[in-house]
């Protein structure tokens, strides 16, 4: 596999040597070799080996009209069933084992590297096809030139089938300050409803035009985990491509797939945003979220530690809490909370 230096945010060239391409994907057959390929889908697995299988399953259940190939990266599972079994699950995928967690940025940048679709589709392990969201999507793509990334209706897994957010406007830190110190309310996030160009896509369900990868670039994998699709998608806008939120097509997102095998999630977010707003802001609001999130963390962990004494709280809670301040305060990077 070429080496890609993913390194910066500058762009680079994704193509690369081929992977395996199926015209209709049947997990129980090679693949067949075809050209011209649609869509390359890429998904980080990392310990859910069977979710990661039913998402895969799904595709090719789903996924009519168009070739595509499917790349799995696996970052070094640890827990639950070999993530080695995929390959032999799905003889036709290509499967690319790390021997660390390179990060979930890392981990695409390592799929996409690969691909060789016109368009690329990061697309999360913990998903269900329910419907031909790909192919329609590719139909999508094809008929609007304009639109460098395309995001989806994201549903929730219950019995409504109820709209999910996937589709956001770009931070504002210092709105974001505002609601760390008590000065105004969060606003809760809303499912987008219309068709519309939108600041950022969620990256469980991200096509991207081949045209439009190779002038951004990948992802910057001084993002860990979290807000690497935020800072992705700054970035095509900057280079002059929409990012279209468009509800034409849905698919079920059940979320928090990794959450259980994370160390400390809080941590790694709150590293990642501060990462985003360092780069992407001035210096000030940055210093102050920093300064503002040090206080916070200093005050949750005093405060665990007082229910400790009182008898309250375990001590396990205080070293959690006291951790999370220690390296949040120490800029560990967000890779230490996994």
């Amino acid at each position: 596999m070429p080496v890609v230096d993913c390194t910066q945010t500058a762009s680079c060239d994704v193509r690369a040597a081929p992977a395996c391409v199926v015209r209709r994907y049947n997990p129980d057959t090679p693949a067949i070799h075809a050209d011209p390929l649609d869509v390359s889908i890429v998904l980080v697995n990392w310990n859910a080996c069977e979710m990661t299988t039913a998402a895969v399953r799904s595709i090719g259940e789903r996924t009519r009209g168009v070739s595509f190939e499917i790349i799995v990266i696996d970052n070094a599972s640890t827990e639950g069933p070999s993530a080695h079994q995929l390959p032999r699950r799905f003889p036709s995928l290509t499967f690319i084992p790390n021997a660390r967690n390179l990060g979930f940025g890392a981990a695409s940048n390592q799929g996409m590297a690969r691909a060789r679709g016109r368009y690329v589709l990061l697309l999360n392990t913990d998903t269900i096809q329910t419907e031909d969201a790909i192919g329609a999507a590719v139909g999508y793509m094809d008929g609007h030139a304009d639109v460098g990334g395309l995001g989806i209706r994201h549903r929730n897994d219950d019995a409504e089938r109820s709209p999910q957010p996937s589709a956001f406007g770009f931070p504002r830190p210092w709105a974001e300050l505002a609601v760390l110190v008590g000065l105004r309310r969060r606003s809760p996030a809303r499912p987008a409803v219309d068709e519309c160009d939108v600041d950022w896509l969620c990256g469980s369900f991200l096509m991207i035009r081949r045209e439009c990868l190779d002038a951004v670039g990948v992802f910057d994998e001084r993002f860990f985990v979290y807000d690497e699709d935020i800072d992705w998608c700054r970035r095509a806008w900057r280079a002059g491509w929409k990012m279209r939120f468009w509800p034409g097509t849905s698919m079920i997102h059940l979320g928090s797939a990794a959450q259980p095998f994370i160390t400390d999630k809080t941590f790694m977010h709150c590293r990642s945003h501060l990462s985003y707003i360092r780069k992407h802001h001035s210096w000030l609001p940055a210093t102050l979220y920093y300064l503002v999130m040090v206080g916070r963390l200093t005050i949750a962990a005093a405060w665990q530690t007082l229910r400790w004494m009182t008898g309250r709280a375990p001590f396990a809670d205080v070293r959690e809490r006291s951790l999370r301040q220690w390296q949040f305060a120490r800029l560990r990077p967000s890779r230490s909370g996994v």
